[in-house]
């Protein structure tokens, strides 16, 4: 994202590039500066940008949250960059862990189902979308979809996360796949466990 404009009424328009630095739309993005960054992220998707639940806004050194004021943090400064980032598929934004109970926030659970905040597996669950099923991690729900449903992964499901994972697992620090804390992965297999 470029400069900040603030307009009349209260409106900030934002002119948003993606990373190779070509412009998103060909224009600014509008928003009113009382709405919250999650309107300006849907904006930002509807001009041709990501989904909004791919998005990363940052601003100085504060990384956005979606409930945030647009117009209070983008006031502040002449540039916001914007990352994308691989949004949880069954959450639709920030993650919460259940077995620490911590503030929902992206990123907070890896591929592997370790939450960052505990370093526990099994507090969240990523449900398929193909069947009933839901898994302690994305790792064992990619796995589940290639052998399971390997007739929809190759048009509907996004398989690259496991080819990374399958390249690279035997390398020298090579991240492990969590062992589920007890009676977490059942009641995900069993679709008991409440998605966060």
């Amino acid at each position: 994202m470029d400069k900040i404009e603030q307009g009349s009424g209260g409106q900030i328009a934002v002119s948003v590039r993606s990373l190779s630095g070509a412009m998103i739309a060909g224009g600014l993005v509008h928003i009113a500066a009382d709405k919250p960054v999650s309107a300006l992220k849907q904006a930002i998707s509807e001009a041709g940008g990501p989904d909004p639940n791919d998005q990363q806004l940052i601003v100085g050194h504060h990384v956005l949250q979606d409930s945030d004021l647009a117009g209070e943090f983008l006031s502040e400064s002449d540039m916001i960059f914007l990352v994308t980032v691989a949004g949880c598929p069954t959450c639709h934004g920030p993650c919460a862990c259940t077995l620490c109970g911590c503030q929902p926030q992206a990123g907070l659970i890896d591929y592997y189902g370790l939450c960052k905040e505990c370093g526990k597996c099994g507090g969240h669950a990523s449900s398929c979308r193909f069947c009933a099923q839901a898994f302690p991690s994305l790792c064992a729900l990619d796995s589940h979809v290639r052998f399971i449903h390997g007739d929809r992964e190759a048009a509907e499901w996004q398989s690259s996360r496991l080819e990374e994972h399958l390249k690279n697992r035997r390398l020298p620090g090579a991240p492990k796949v969590g062992l589920p804390e007890f009676g977490t992965f059942m009641e995900a297999c069993r679709g008991g466990l409440n998605p966060v």
